[in-house]
């Protein structure tokens, strides 16, 4: 809030506005790509350790550039877009997936006043546009031309809409016990009592849903390599399938 009241000083009313938006816009985004680059590390040295090697060494200390030098490699890496795939859609359905996970962080407060836009209905926001990722996943799947991608797609809708369910009444609960949709009321409503001790069982249950909505293991079924092979995104490569995996760990962060 405070960067807003800056840009309004030296800016004036509309223009400044405007412009603390795209900043603020822009440095959520740029924090959420440091995050999902520490996720990805972080995930390569673990599962390397379960798996009895060290993971990622080379670029870097301790491989700490390897998902740079992995991000680079996808952005660069070319584009094919199969020859009977609907291709507006094709290009689309990427956005879809990753435009409403990125929206839900503008009502998430990082701290106290340090949120992009504190909305009264936060949580009832957060989880409308939650829900619209399923539409782009149906979309890649379908727009791909392969029989492969749409089983993966239809899969990946109806687990992402039965884990849905749970996920909403977990939330309901959560805004019963505050009277309130707006998450900087619920956040200091725990002053006293964290909300997880008066709902341990809501707590398990959004943590179970919320690992199968954002696709993890052991929840990714519908990506199943071994048997539909790599599910709605099998035939994306390149730079759109970054952006599936850009959204998907933006999501697991949220979670």
């Amino acid at each position: 809030m405070f960067i807003r009241d800056i840009f309004i000083d030296l800016l004036g009313e509309p223009w400044g506005e405007v412009v603390a938006v795209v900043v603020q816009l822009f440095g959520l985004l740029t924090a959420l790509s440091v995050v999902v680059l520490s996720l990805v590390w972080m995930e390569r040295k673990l599962l390397g350790r379960i798996q009895r090697r060290m993971g990622p060494m080379r670029v870097g200390f301790h491989g700490l550039l390897q998902p740079i030098a992995d991000a680079l490699k996808l952005v660069l890496k070319e584009d094919v877009v199969p020859g009977w795939a609907d291709k507006g859609l094709f290009w689309i359905a990427p956005l879809v997936v990753f435009v409403p996970s990125f929206m839900i962080w503008i009502t998430i407060p990082v701290a106290r006043d340090v949120v992009v836009e504190n909305l009264d209905m936060g949580l009832f926001y957060i989880i409308a546009f939650a829900v619209l990722s399923i539409a782009g996943l149906v979309m890649a799947g379908w727009s791909s031309a392969s029989k492969y991608a749409v089983l993966g797609g239809l899969r990946a809708a109806a687990q992402l809409i039965s884990y849905e369910i749970p996920i909403i009444m977990a939330v309901i609960a959560v805004a019963m016990l505050a009277q309130s949709l707006d998450l900087q009321v619920i956040v200091g409503g725990q002053r006293t009592i964290p909300y997880a001790l008066l709902q341990p069982l809501g707590l398990a249950i959004f943590l179970i849903a919320g690992i199968a909505e954002a696709g993890r293991t052991p929840f990714d079924i519908y990506f199943a390599e071994s048997e539909i092979v790599g599910g709605p995104f099998v035939e994306y490569s390149g730079a759109h399938w970054s952006v599936f995996f850009l959204a998907e760990y933006i999501n697991t962060f949220a979670i």
